[in-house]
């Protein structure tokens, strides 16, 4: 046992020293030998844990959907209605963001550098089904709990979401403006919820 948790320690703590490394330099200037100096470690013991650079790399974004999702698990209050719950858990994912845009640079990086590759294109569609699976999961458990039910299908509601805190991600990181940033995300709050009741929706007919 001592030995399976050395081994997951040392993997988690040179996965930390990547991010550090990634945050400074960027992927593209990110080599091995700056991880490995990074994690106080020489690069046969990158290899040994890790095998090639790319599996690091995609080690590191597995890590980072996972952060993703905890935050978004544990942003959500537990005794609060559907309204509030909403507005509180995507504020509370978005103080995230802006106290480390650099951290939503790289994974978008790594998202994109994984699709490149055939052989790990799937972890750019796990990541997604993860974060719809996620949201969904807590909003059918605030309609439950409230005894309500949604206007269009959750799994349209969460992708919704995600796309639209996407859409805000990438214009934060691009030019930073709290101000505008809450204003929109607001909006997105708000427009989250008439979809969610179906208040105030336009004739669907405008789409066909």
């Amino acid at each position: 046992m001592s030995r399976v948790n050395n081994v997951a320690e040392q993997r988690a703590s040179i996965i930390a020293a990547t991010i550090r490394a990634l945050t400074r330099d960027g992927l593209a200037e990110t080599t091995t030998r700056k991880i490995a100096a990074e994690a106080n470690v020489n690069q046969a013991t990158l290899r040994y844990y890790f095998g090639a650079k790319d599996d690091l790399l995609f080690a590191v974004l597995q890590e980072m959907m996972q952060i993703t999702r905890q935050i978004v698990q544990t942003s959500l209050p537990v005794d609060e209605d559907l309204h509030t719950a909403i507005a509180m858990g995507l504020k509370a994912f978005w103080a995230h963001v802006e106290e480390a845009p650099e951290l939503q640079v790289i994974q978008y990086e790594l998202t994109m550098y994984a699709l490149r590759n055939p052989q790990s294109a799937w972890l750019a569609r796990e990541q997604y089904d993860g974060y719809f699976s996620v949201i969904e999961a807590l909003f059918q458990r605030y309609l439950e709990a409230a005894g309500k039910t949604s206007a269009l299908p959750l799994a349209d509601v969460a992708r919704f979401v995600v796309g639209g805190i996407d859409g805000l991600i990438l214009q934060y990181v691009s030019n930073p403006d709290p101000v505008r940033a809450r204003k929109s995300l607001d909006s997105l709050i708000l427009a989250t919820i008439s979809l969610m009741e179906g208040s105030n929706l336009p004739d669907a007919r405008i789409l066909a």
